[in-house]
């Protein structure tokens, strides 16, 4: 991740959330949209729908083309920490596409042995 920012635009606040805005080799146009709950606070249908539109802005913002993006969704079922959050990846072409699943395909498995020789099996 390089050049990362924490930014809080419009509607965010309310929803209880921040943008994540950062960068990949490769890849310049990285998002993760974060709902950060307040005291037992539920993500909804509605947040997941704010989130669909936000991906579909930051596209446009970033290439001219609202269509331009892949979306990677976490739940809070399969994260150390209990909020949901969405990648936005806006990609253009297909070796892009294939370039974030490669990058996160290795994030994700050093992870996993870094987990298993520290012991936390569970995640």
């Amino acid at each position: 991740m390089l050049d990362r920012q924490v930014l809080q635009p419009h509607g965010y606040a309310e929803r209880s959330c921040v943008l994540v805005r950062y960068r990949l080799p490769a890849l310049r146009h990285c998002f993760v949209l974060c709902h950060e709950p307040n005291s037992g606070e539920t993500p909804s249908a509605e947040l997941m729908v704010f989130f669909l539109g936000e991906a579909a802005r930051l596209a446009e913002a970033s290439v001219g083309d609202d269509q331009a993006f892949m979306l990677i969704h976490s739940g809070r079922s399969i994260r150390r920490r209990g909020n949901w959050h969405q990648h936005v990846f806006v990609v253009q072409r297909r070796w892009q596409k294939a370039w974030v699943y490669t990058v996160l395909g290795l994030k994700n498995i050093a992870l996993a042995v870094y987990n298993v020789v520290a012991g936390d099996r569970h995640r």
